[in-house]
């Protein structure tokens, strides 16, 4: 996985100029219709800058892909004295950081997705990072790598007009220590490192710390879209799943974790271990999901798929399926 994040990652380096940033893309033009992304510029269809960045989009969607449309790509032009400011920051930390690893450059720079809504994300545009987004190891902004996409994705809420929007940022990671879940770190540990990851080998969370927000981390596109919501992708996947023979309640757990992102994961993961505990019923546990995701459709496909799986228990196949049908009949 690491080395294809490598080649993804490749594919938006090579339209990456360094100080290029500053300059008007060719082909670009301004955008009317997405005014409050104040600075930026709109990338024209036309140009292989386009192409670099929209594969690298729809390779993180990966089997996503196909229901996924580009509405827009944008650029960070860096037209604004505050925009300006913020990207000589980040060139300096950059040519700090390598030199403090050895230099040649030891920065370590990646790529890392990062979604919200269209109001979070302009107000990141103009004003920078104000806020954490992620607490399950340490706490500070989380991205997600580019072949991780999906990961992320959860946080992505649509406009008015059903469109959602991503940033792609580049992110000085320097020297990353591990970060175990549920660490409530804030900073790094020593002066050895600048940065966490849930995982060395294959990183799925890039973890900055929020001394470092608007050091570290420079919004470099946004990506406009229309995909279907995370819970849709869940269901699908459950469906996928349910195709492969038996599965069991904790393989269904685990795909809710990993759609439904770290936060909500988070929750539903200690629901289940009291669950497992035989702490709460398979009622309740239903009933917790339910609160948590707020989606009904979610719940029914959840259980619907429990109770034709082989578990240890008929009580908890009868429990899930009485869950089911309740839902039904509301």
């Amino acid at each position: 996985m690491e080395e294809q994040d490598d080649q993804v990652s490749m594919t938006v380096e090579d339209f990456d100029g360094g100080e290029a940033i500053l300059e008007d893309s060719a082909g670009s033009e301004t955008d009317d219709q997405l005014a409050h992304f104040a600075g930026l510029l709109k990338i024209g269809e036309e140009t292989r800058e386009y192409d670099g960045v929209k594969k690298t989009f729809l390779t993180g969607m990966k089997g996503h892909a196909k229901d996924t449309q580009v509405v827009a790509i944008y650029k960070n032009s860096a037209s604004t004295s505050p925009m300006k400011a913020r990207f000589a920051a980040f060139k300096a930390f950059e040519q700090v950081v390598s030199q403090k690893n050895g230099g040649q450059g030891n920065a370590n720079v990646k790529y890392g997705w990062y979604s919200g809504s269209k109001e979070g994300i302009s107000q990141i545009i103009s004003h920078g990072f104000g806020w954490c987004n992620g607490q399950s190891h340490g706490v500070g902004v989380y991205l997600s790598p580019t072949s991780f996409l999906l990961d992320g994705l959860e946080s992505s809420r649509a406009d008015e007009n059903d469109t959602r929007h991503i940033l792609l940022c580049k992110v000085i990671m320097g020297k990353m220590e591990v970060i175990p879940a549920g660490s409530k770190q804030r900073y790094p540990s020593s002066g050895e490192f600048d940065s966490g990851v849930d995982n060395l080998e294959a990183p799925r969370r890039l973890v900055v710390w929020t001394t470092f927000m608007n050091s570290h981390i420079l919004p470099d596109y946004i990506i406009s879209f229309k995909a279907p919501s995370s819970t849709t992708l869940l269901i699908n996947r459950i469906s996928e799943i349910r195709n492969l023979g038996f599965v069991s309640v904790s393989a269904l757990h685990l795909t809710m974790v990993k759609f439904l992102g770290p936060a909500k994961g988070a929750l539903i993961s200690r629901t289940y271990d009291d669950f497992a505990k035989r702490k709460v019923t398979g009622v309740q546990l239903f009933q917790a999901v339910r609160q948590i995701t707020g989606d009904d459709q979610l719940l029914i496909e959840i259980f619907k798929s429990s109770t034709n799986k082989r578990v240890r228990r008929a009580s908890r196949r009868t429990c899930a399926a009485q869950a089911a049908a309740e839902l039904r009949r509301r």
